[in-house]
């Protein structure tokens, strides 16, 4: 081991240089200065760069987080690790806590700038928007962002021991979590006497530990304190979709009168004994799934007929007077494929794994939102994923099924967008009226079909396509008033289906379509100059020293107050 890495100001023994500063008049240039670039020398006492430091109770074992420790670690660990081979046991525990302690004190750095730049900021208008600028850099959403904030400014103020004990290394970062979610119903003068005791006994403790006895103190210092959390979580009352990672959807409801939870769960078990009494297969737990959502969608599934219905869901159709249907929802089929790749039972492609969907029974969903789902997925020749806006990725089998759920609903409207090879939109149409697939169900099943099975929605095919521009714009499409049409709209949406601000997933259907360049500061009504931006993003883009551009169609510049910028680029559909 190295024990003496960092160089000395010259050769042992040599004397240093005891010649006179210049003065200004005589102070050289840069480029006829000789002398080595200055530089930040660190003086290490011995032992600090050798693996026994490390062992319990050794100089780096006990050295307080810092940049200094963090030189050290890296030092004696290599940039790919390779010291680590050679250490014993007690000294590997010794850098595993090193980087432990290491670890709270980077929290800590992230924390205080954070809280700094919160401080900056300010309460006032100017301070608005601070979030999104935190967001864009940090690549997280504004809402994320704004916790951020808010808690690297309340931590310090209401836990200022807890806040230092982070910054020695002594608590990790989710011991000062809890302290904070813990104390946070406290009054700042009881959360002051907490936070004394708190941030002394987190050293020791495990994270379960800690949530157990900060909850025995604060009903020590506040014995009301369960009851005001009771009532201040009644106000985050919700019920909210989720997409699950195994791919599976979900939904919670949270912070729900207890009695009424207890209620409705007696309603949800005996209408699953209801079913399993009614002869339909399945475990208990598989029932109550089977109920909760027959309760949900006011559906019996003991009544639900044995084949696929035969009729259409009533409705009249819905077009606007250019033949186009409503922006605000499109949906059905779109991907690589496109209306120039049918498909068919002549297609060399063959069978896929799994049929294109029906109008058998089942859920009936109006397509409100866009469920973007490839034209061969859709048919059954495919696996490629499809898309819910705003839910996330779906698998073949989701994606089929949901579309067959949107086919049921009179108020779905299919639009079709063909796509470029990396996966963003070339170009769009929409069907007009309600087209739901009557006859697109598993071979041997349903009417006899008048038309080649597995073609999609009746139309697809002789959908007319409009190009949607990606580089220099020649304003085509471009409009002389201040309101897009419907197709200028869909074709925006198409090439851009979420909020085009850094980080902000809310779908374009749900944003205003803003002009880039203000239409009243000589600003285009065309392609090269909307983009959706949801309404916060919005007044956000309006705000003082903030800037945007659009440089060529769906590629949008942000600028903020700090002088930093961030690009968002054109969707990239799945393939």
């Amino acid at each position: 081991m190295v024990q003496d890495p960092l160089p000395g100001h010259g050769q042992e023994g040599e004397e240093p240089d005891s010649s006179p500063l210049p003065s200004a008049s005589e102070d050289p240039g840069p480029e006829d200065d000789p002398s080595p670039e200055q530089g930040l020398y660190i003086t290490l006492p011995a032992g600090h760069l050798t693996l026994a430091g490390f062992c319990q109770g050794g100089a780096s074992d006990t050295m307080a987080p810092g940049a200094l420790l963090a030189a050290v670690v890296e030092t004696v660990t290599g940039e790919d690790g390779a010291g680590l081979a050679g250490c014993s046991d007690d000294q590997l525990m010794g850098i595993i806590s090193a980087a432990w302690r290491q670890q709270s004190r980077d929290a800590w750095v992230l924390m205080a700038a954070i809280g700094e730049f919160a401080r900056r900021a300010g309460t006032g208008v100017e301070g608005e928007f601070a979030a999104d600028e935190l967001a864009a850099e940090l690549r997280m959403s504004q809402p994320s962002a704004a916790g951020q904030m808010d808690f690297a400014t309340e931590v310090p103020r209401r836990l200022p021991r807890t806040f230092a004990a982070l910054a020695a290394g002594r608590i990790h970062p989710i011991h000062l979590r809890i302290i904070e979610e813990e104390t946070r119903i406290l009054t700042d003068t009881d959360a002051a006497k907490a936070d004394a005791i708190l941030a002394e006994a987190a050293a020791g403790k495990t994270f379960g530990e800690l949530r157990y006895a900060a909850r025995k103190l604060i009903l020590k210092l506040d014995p009301d304190a369960l009851k005001k959390r009771k009532e201040a979580a009644k106000r985050e009352a919700q019920v909210r979709r989720f997409r699950e990672e195994s791919g599976n959807g979900g939904m919670v409801a949270r912070e729900l009168p207890s009695d009424e939870v207890l209620a409705s769960w007696q309603h949800v078990e005996q209408r699953a004994l209801n079913l399993r009494a009614a002869g339909m297969p399945g475990t208990l737990q598989e029932l109550r799934v089977r109920a909760y959502l027959d309760l949900l969608q006011e559906r019996d599934s003991r009544a639900v007929p044995e084949g696929p219905a035969q009729n259409d869901p009533p409705g009249p159709p819905d077009t606007g007077p250019d033949g186009l249907s409503e922006p605000d929802g499109p949906s059905g089929p779109s991907g690589p494929d496109g209306p120039s790749d049918p498909g068919g039972p002549s297609d060399p492609g063959g069978p896929g794994p799994a049929h294109p969907p029906g109008p058998d029974a089942g859920p009936s969903l109006a397509a409100l939102v866009t469920i973007t789902i490839p034209l061969a997925t859709y048919q059954g020749r495919s696996a490629a994923p499809g898309e819910a806006g705003g839910y996330g990725p779906l698998d073949g089998d989701d994606a089929r099924d949901l579309a067959a759920a949107a086919a049921r609903h009179p108020s779905t409207r299919w639009c079709v967008t063909a796509l470029n090879p990396d996966g963003t939109a070339a170009a769009h149409g929409c069907i007009p009226g309600r087209h739901p697939p009557r006859d697109a169900g598993p071979p041997g099943t349903g009417p006899p079909r008048t038309r080649p099975p597995s073609l999609g929605p009746p139309g697809i095919l002789a959908t007319p396509l409009t190009p949607i521009t990606r580089g220099p714009c020649d304003h085509a499409h471009g409009q002389v008033g201040y309101h897009p049409s419907r197709t200028l709209v869909h074709l925006v949406r198409a090439r851009n289906t979420t909020c085009t601000a850094p980080g902000c997933t809310r779908p374009a259907v749900r944003c205003d379509l803003d002009h880039t360049t203000a239409y009243d500061q000589g600003g285009r009504t065309c392609e090269c100059n909307l983009a959706p931006l949801c309404r916060h993003h919005h007044r956000c883009k309006q705000a003082e020293r903030w800037r945007l551009e659009q440089p060529e169609p769906g590629v949008l510049v942000w600028r903020t107050p700090a002088g930093r910028t961030y690009a968002t680029i054109p969707t990239e559909y799945p393939m």
